[in-house]
């Protein structure tokens, strides 16, 4: 019987009586079943990601989520951290970029369970684009590997240079450091249907303009998304492996920020598998893609994203669990070569 059977049982049997000690441990036993219930899917949740190439987090990608919903009347805090590398400079007949320095992105997300079926939250980012510190690591970590450094070693290190110019039109010189706050998002999410295994979820919302074109903290533009996400636990049969899926689409909004090469609707989504080898650690393995974003010859900007991020979760209390992850650009130059990743998720 189930820990929520026992409860029910003691108090649907007049006949016999029970102790106070008794019904007690019977509550304690169920709360200890829910919290692990809780912190499970907490475990297995994906990395907050999205592609921080600095001209593509202007228009907010939403980071991953699963199809599991904040329970009613409780909250979720996400506070997360990524660390992006960046460099690779390619021209075209009529374009040119250059995308030389380190985006750091850190955002705080409160979500809220409504009602047993829908849940309602707010993200907003707080974005820093710098020279940063990261390249002689990078360079060395290639180096050991025989990995190749795309030019790195012919720059100067840790320098910022976010340019890109079409025909006359310069869209960007970033080579001062800066910062600010990013384009916070208002969203909303939907169980669609939860059944023993797999659970299929609606995530919707709106992304603001509340962060600055001029110093690629945001796009100066309004953009509405939405996404379908499935979680299938007790993947192949076993209870310690899970897989997330999503599939999704942006509305792009009109802005002052490269209106007229933008395009008008971007798909995006991710695949991810994670796997519990002990109580209080899981390992993941997750691909983020998402269409251009840009009507542009630029690889950087006209090609579709791949990204492969590898790490995990520790359970630090009952109700805290820690993310770190590792993400790769699988299809180079339109992503960052690297991206180090921390996520704090706690719940109350």
């Amino acid at each position: 019987m189930d820990n929520a059977g026992t409860v029910i049982k003691l108090a649907t049997i007049p006949s016999q009586r029970y102790s106070v000690k008794q019904v007690l441990a019977a509550l304690v036993f169920l709360t200890i079943g829910l919290m692990a219930d809780e912190i499970r899917a907490d475990l297995f949740e994906p990395f907050s990601t999205s592609n921080l190439n600095p001209f593509v987090q202007l228009h907010g990608i939403p980071a991953t989520r699963s199809a599991n919903l904040v329970e009613k009347s409780r909250f979720e805090w996400n506070l997360t951290t990524s660390i992006a590398n960046n460099f690779t400079a390619n021209t075209s007949r009529s374009e040119s970029i250059a995308i030389d320095g380190e985006t750091w992105r850190s955002s705080v997300t409160a979500t809220y369970g409504l009602t047993d079926r829908i849940e309602i939250g707010v993200e907003v980012p707080f974005i820093r684009h710098s020279g940063g510190s990261l390249d002689g690591l990078i360079e060395n970590w290639h180096e050991v590997f025989g990995l190749p450094n795309g030019g790195r070693g012919d720059m100067q290190s840790d320098r910022l240079t976010y340019a890109w110019i079409s025909g006359v039109t310069t869209h960007a010189n970033l080579q001062s450091s800066t910062s600010g706050m990013g384009d916070a998002t208002l969203h909303l999410g939907y169980r669609l249907n939860s059944g023993t295994n797999r659970s299929w979820s609606l995530r919707t919302g709106v992304k603001l303009a509340t962060g600055d074109a001029e110093k690629l903290t945001g796009s100066d533009s309004t953009d509405i998304f939405a996404s379908l996400h499935m979680t299938q636990t007790d993947l192949f049969g076993r209870s310690s492996l899970v897989f997330h899926g999503s599939l999704g689409a942006i509305n792009i909004g009109d802005g002052n920020f490269t209106e007229n090469q933008l395009e008008d609707w971007v798909a995006f989504g991710s695949a991810m598998v994670t796997w519990q080898p002990w109580d209080r650690i899981s390992l993941k393995t997750q691909l983020d893609f998402n269409s251009p974003l840009y009507d542009s010859d630029l690889k950087e900007l006209g090609d579709p994203s791949v990204q492969l991020g590898l790490g995990g979760a520790i359970k630090l209390t009952d109700r805290t669990v820690l993310n770190i992850a590792v993400i790769e650009d699988i299809i180079t130059d339109t992503s960052p070569d690297v991206v180090f990743h921390l996520g704090l998720r706690t719940r109350f």
